[in-house]
């Protein structure tokens, strides 16, 4: 369409902007609203929640070795990745997550390459729960297991394991009393009532 003066009526000749130009992609607008973490927060942060980890890695692979691991090759992809990380202040569910998922990849590998257990020298004995207790505590699942392990064998209150996992209070409330439900099931055991 051409205007009078030769042009197409909808571009007066002057430098305009295109008429959605103001509006941003999705991936721009959180890259500026990515807040970088800094060596220094990314080590303080991971330091504070290296007990967890290790916990939370144990309760889903059941070697400490391979728990071990898991937790190294879950902080070295979260560094890789910190970028991604939209909200500092949800960095520890955020890396719990990492941690989970890179557990989740171990089992599967294990599953695709099962070899014999070496036998473990008997000079160094991991500390260990008694036997009814531990067998029970495996029949659990993985994340009500983490929570249970947290809170009864390393003494974390409720607020904190919320806070290091990310998790809302309330769910790390009801998580707990299904697990004592069920270890009461197992094991016959009276639990005081944490409310």
């Amino acid at each position: 369409m051409k205007s009078e003066g030769g042009n197409c009526k909808f571009f007066d000749g002057k430098e305009q902007t295109p008429p959605l130009a103001h509006l941003k992609s999705e991936t721009e607008r959180n890259r500026e609203g990515t807040k970088k973490v800094d060596a220094g927060t990314f080590q303080e942060k991971v330091t504070a929640m290296e007990k967890v980890l290790y916990r939370a890695a144990l309760s889903h692979l059941r070697h400490p070795q391979d728990a071990e691991d898991a937790v190294q090759e879950a902080i070295a992809l979260a560094w890789e990745k910190r970028e991604s990380l939209r909200n500092p202040d949800q960095f520890s569910g955020w890396l719990y997550r990492i941690l989970v998922n890179q557990c989740r990849q171990t089992l599967r590998r294990k599953k695709r390459f099962s070899f014999y257990p070496l036998q473990e020298d008997s000079a160094v004995q991991q500390p260990q729960e008694s036997d009814s207790v531990k067998e029970a505590m495996e029949m659990l699942p993985p994340d009500i297991r983490t929570l249970m392990m947290l809170r009864y064998l390393d003494g974390y209150a409720m607020r904190q394991i919320a806070e290091a996992l990310g998790l809302p209070l309330g769910t790390v409330s009801t998580r707990l009393a299904r697990g004592r439900k069920k270890l009461k099931e197992l094991l016959s055991v009276d639990w005081e009532d944490e409310t």
